[in-house]
């Protein structure tokens, strides 16, 4: 499961601290890194900046920040509610599974729900995406938030030490998941990426470029059961097909929103 799509992968200065950062980049497991490449051929680029890592593909660039898990949780910390610990129900000290990572914002909502004792296990299939993932983490303190207001830097203050709480592992998920011992994580959370993204998701596309568009399959739910000891969660669009042929029991609320979460109780 190997990525087959060559990256070049470049650094924009010769110093040290990116120099190291590159060597990193090209130790994770499943990318196909190139550091060389003639002038006429074209291929996705990983540039490793001062300013950050952003992933190049045609005119659609990627990087890891958490923007809108900084937004909700800016608005949990004023006491609003959040539809996804609705319905994970997640509380300090509980252990998490998010089987489908993507770029993190749900797992550092549930890391920041479950605290320093609890655990984020983060499964990402894309080992672009996963390597891109754990290098965002290992070097969040070096993202700074251009608002200084008090609510930001608070939130940014928690998502900082809530971002320590999550290991990201490269795998496919239904085969790591049945690794894991029978009755052993409190909550198994999937948000597969959606298999036909809207027009005006500009901010998903990119993403959607780089992740695995196959539907949930039913064995990863049945192991995701098997090792959950209070819940599976599925996020899907709203009104989905996917709820029923899954087993899912959807969760009523968020009126207007594009979404819905499914349960199983276990």
């Amino acid at each position: 499961m190997v990525n087959e799509i060559p990256i070049f992968i470049k650094t924009t200065h010769f110093d040290l601290e990116l120099q190291e950062r590159l060597r990193w980049f090209c130790q994770q497991p499943g990318c196909n890194w190139l550091l060389t490449r003639s002038e006429e051929e074209e291929m996705p680029e990983l540039t490793i900046s001062r300013r950050g890592v952003y992933l190049t593909k045609g005119t659609e660039q990627l990087a890891f920040h958490p923007s809108m898990a900084l937004i909700r949780l800016i608005n949990l910390l004023r006491g609003e509610s959040d539809r996804y610990l609705e319905a994970t129900q997640l509380k300090t000290g509980d252990s998490l599974i998010d089987a489908t990572l993507g770029l993190g914002t749900d797992a550092l909502i549930g890391a920041w729900a479950v605290g320093t004792k609890g655990s984020v296990l983060a499964i990402e299939q894309s080992p672009i995406l996963a390597a891109m993932v754990q290098d965002g983490l290992n070097h969040f303190k070096e993202i700074v938030p251009a608002d200084k207001s008090e609510d930001k830097q608070n939130a940014w203050t928690a998502m900082a030490q809530a971002s320590r709480q999550i290991e990201v592992r490269w795998g496919e998920h239904r085969e790591l998941l049945s690794r894991i011992s029978s009755n052993s994580v409190d909550v198994v959370y999937f948000d597969p990426m959606f298999r036909q993204t809207r027009k005006q998701s500009d901010s998903i596309q990119p993403l959607h470029s780089w992740s695995d568009h196959r539907p949930l399959d039913q064995e990863a739910v049945l192991e995701a059961c098997r090792i959950a000891r209070r819940r599976v969660v599925l996020k899907e669009r709203k009104d989905s097909s996917e709820f029923e042929r899954l087993g899912f029991e959807i969760l009523r609320g968020g009126r207007y929103s594009p979404v819905d979460y499914g349960i199983i109780s276990v």
